[in-house]
């Protein structure tokens, strides 16, 4: 029973892992990727499968349990950095989480997506990423979209309006109170 689950657990971790890496190579390379709840779930079943794991391959310890054993010392780092906070602790959260955060959807209407991407702790404001759904489990990927000085975006009064050519967004900022801007993305 236990070698069964571990074969299982390993098969499970490996694939996860390949999908997870395969995603965020096709991501680099291209606009298109996993939708963001279906990517999220693919690094968390990567991350849990290899912290069961680690127990596992505990006693006696193997080559491969070295592999296994970097996903408890991330939950160890991660736990330290909620415990001490300061500024470094603050740094080495981000690079914990930064691979595993999704990006907070802000708005979506008619398969396009306007979301805030996970820049860390620190990060300015008001930057968004647009992206617009594929195929149920993609999505494509529009670019970074960067308010400078205008706030961020009051999400009750954005309106979309799509076509084959382009996307126009009309939006206004916390800022800018009652003015109506205009943001064209071509496709």
């Amino acid at each position: 029973m236990k070698t069964r689950l571990r074969k299982i657990l390993i098969r499970i971790h490996f694939a996860m892992l390949s999908v997870a890496i395969l995603n965020a190579l096709i991501n680099l390379l291209t606009a298109y990727s996993l939708e963001g709840n279906i990517e999220f779930g693919v690094k968390i079943l990567a991350v849990v499968s290899g912290l069961i794991l680690f127990f596992f391959y505990l006693k006696p310890f193997k080559k491969i349990s070295f592999y296994f054993s970097i996903y408890p010392t991330i939950g160890v780092l991660l736990i330290l950095g909620l415990i001490f906070r300061g500024i470094f602790w603050a740094l080495v959260i981000s690079v914990i989480l930064f691979p595993l955060i999704p990006e907070d959807k802000e708005f979506e209407k008619s398969g396009i997506i306007i979301s805030t991407p996970f820049q860390g702790f620190m990060a300015p404001c008001c930057s968004y990423q647009i992206k617009e759904r594929q195929l149920l489990i993609f999505e494509k990927d529009y670019g970074e979209w960067e308010l400078k000085g205008e706030g961020p975006i009051d999400f009750e009064k954005v309106k979309i309006n799509s076509n084959e050519k382009e996307i126009e967004i009309i939006y206004s900022t916390d800022f800018d109170e009652g003015i109506m801007k205009k943001k064209i993305i071509k496709r």
